[in-house]
């Protein structure tokens, strides 16, 4: 039976979309909400049932359906 062994992984790729959506997230204020993945803070409030969620903007015109917190 061959063993499992975990090797160190490559770090991700340093581009200039990367380095800037870091830069975002890091000057973004505290009670504002952000996006995860984008770094965006612009949102919609999208209201199912009783349920309501912010939705990043830049996300959902990607196509992507990204929950802020």
């Amino acid at each position: 039976m061959p063993k499992f062994r975990v090797i160190d992984g490559t770090p991700a790729p340093d581009t200039p979309a990367e380095k800037q959506r870091e830069r975002i997230r890091k000057m973004a204020y505290k009670h504002m909400p952000s996006c995860t993945s984008c770094g965006g803070s612009e949102y919609i409030t999208a209201r199912i049932g009783n349920v309501r969620s912010k939705l990043c903007v830049i996300c959902l015109t990607q196509g992507r359906r990204r929950v802020m917190e």
